[in-house]
């Protein structure tokens, strides 16, 4: 008994420490998420949006849904800078860090011609400063200098410190800088410490289920004797 439970013990600490070691090649190593809100008087209009970051092969994926615009998109963005004050709107915009068109049959949102009710799913390539699709323009510039590995990282930085939010921009409100609809983003994904304590405590039930086999043994054979 005492060696089926150990083994027992063993296997499933070491099968979480597996699954924490592949967590980051099976998901994305950064999730964030954010829900739209007006940013005009008058609008309504509602959605969600997410975006996954993978570190290694180094593609973010933006996906959202909205409804309820008073027209049709004609750009989105995600943007982020150090110098936005966090989970404030600020006009003039940051620097657009990825930008969501509708021309050329508007690649990711649900139609080529996306209406007030709609979605968008991409990856972006940011494995050099160059990749298309990629970083923007601005938001390359703003950080000028920077090696692709560190203008990621910068990236991210914005987007766990609330300095980072997206919007959707409508015909009828071009001229708004912050968009029609928009959100700031929110960290989701468990840190890695959060896996290296699950684990721990695997082994620590593990340990102690052992132990607790092992003495009602001993007192079982003592009061035998």
């Amino acid at each position: 008994m005492k060696r089926t439970v150990w083994a027992v013990a063993v296997r499933l600490a070491t099968a979480t420490v597996m699954l924490a070691a592949g967590a980051g090649s099976a998901m994305a190593d950064w999730t964030w998420v954010s829900t739209f809100g007006p940013q005009v008087a008058g609008a309504t209009g509602t959605g969600n949006a997410t975006v996954f970051f993978n570190e290694t092969a180094k593609t973010i994926r933006v996906q959202f849904s909205y409804a309820g615009l008073s027209g049709n998109p004609t750009v989105g963005h995600i943007h982020a800078a150090s110098t936005a004050t966090p989970y404030t709107f600020s006009n003039p915009n940051p620097a657009a860090a990825l930008g969501f068109g509708v021309s050329g049959g508007a690649p990711g949102w649900s139609s080529a011609t996306p209406g007030p009710a709609g979605s968008f799913d991409r990856t972006f390539n940011v494995s050099t400063l160059s990749s298309t699709p990629g970083w923007g323009t601005n938001f390359k510039n703003a950080h000028a200098g920077l090696t692709i590995d560190q203008l990621n990282a910068k990236f991210v930085e914005y987007m766990n410190s609330g300095r980072a939010y997206i919007n959707i921009h409508t015909g009828t409100n071009a001229e708004t800088q912050n968009g029609e609809i928009g959100g700031f983003f929110t960290v989701v994904t468990p840190e890695p410490g959060h896996w290296a304590l699950l684990a721990g405590g695997f082994a620590i039930t593990a340990g102690r289920a052992w132990k607790k086999k092992r003495a009602q043994k001993a007192a079982a054979e003592s009061a035998a004797v």
